[in-house]
């Protein structure tokens, strides 16, 4: 039996925590911007595809024993913190010269500012890997879930229907980073607004990739 009366609660609860930035929210944003809404989406899905497993990995109780294992968190951060300061430094690059950019063209444009075709990376990977190598959502999962439990008599259901509720209104807010960040594209097309925006995501990307690196 679930406990319906915490649902509202932890919907509410979950609003706030999905609209903070983070990580997840500037991979989109990036991607999006520079990509187009095709990429964007195809990263959404790759993101909340380490959702769902982070989910179902706390629901199955694997996520309570990894979360005991120093050594596996240990990893975890390192990953994230390497995989963070490379997104910094490619975005730095592409801030300082377009020409190099690996992760981004200009939307809807397969080519760099100067014409040299761009290496695009896979953005369903990177939106997966920059939240799988991320163990805090892992333990968020394990620390929030719990306590909107409640009376329900069936706690695996009640943890999947919280998932559920969760990962529909982060792929909503996220739907709306992608789109919002092409609308944004089309409309300052400069090379000096793309230069601020890589500016603004090698900071943030910095940024957390310090956070982690200040954990360990």
């Amino acid at each position: 039996m679930l406990d319906f009366s915490q649902l509202l609660p932890f919907s509410l609860a979950s609003l706030i925590i999905i609209l903070s930035p983070g990580a997840d929210s500037f991979v989109l944003l990036r991607i999006s911007h520079s990509r187009g809404v095709k990429d964007g989406m195809s990263a959404l899905w790759g993101i909340n595809l380490g959702n769902t497993t982070q989910a179902l990995l706390m629901i199955s109780g694997v996520g309570l024993v990894v979360s005991k294992i120093a050594a596996a968190i240990l990893v975890l951060k390192i990953l994230g913190g390497i995989y963070m300061s490379y997104l910094a430094i490619m975005a730095a690059r592409a801030a300082i010269k377009p020409s190099l950019v690996s992760l981004s063209a200009p939307a809807g444009n397969p080519s760099s500012a100067e014409g040299a075709p761009v290496k695009k990376g896979s953005p369903f990977m990177q939106g997966l890997i920059s939240n799988v190598t991320n163990p805090k959502p892992l333990l968020f999962y394990l620390a929030f879930f719990p306590l909107f439990i409640g009376k329900a008599t069936n706690v695996p259901l009640q943890l999947s229907v919280l998932s559920s509720i969760f990962i529909g209104m982060a792929l909503v807010w996220q739907t709306v980073i992608v789109y919002a960040a092409v609308k944004l594209s089309e409309t300052m097309k400069s090379a000096r607004f793309n230069r601020i925006m890589d500016v603004i995501c090698a900071i943030a990307f910095a940024a957390i990739a310090a956070l982690i690196f200040a954990e360990i």
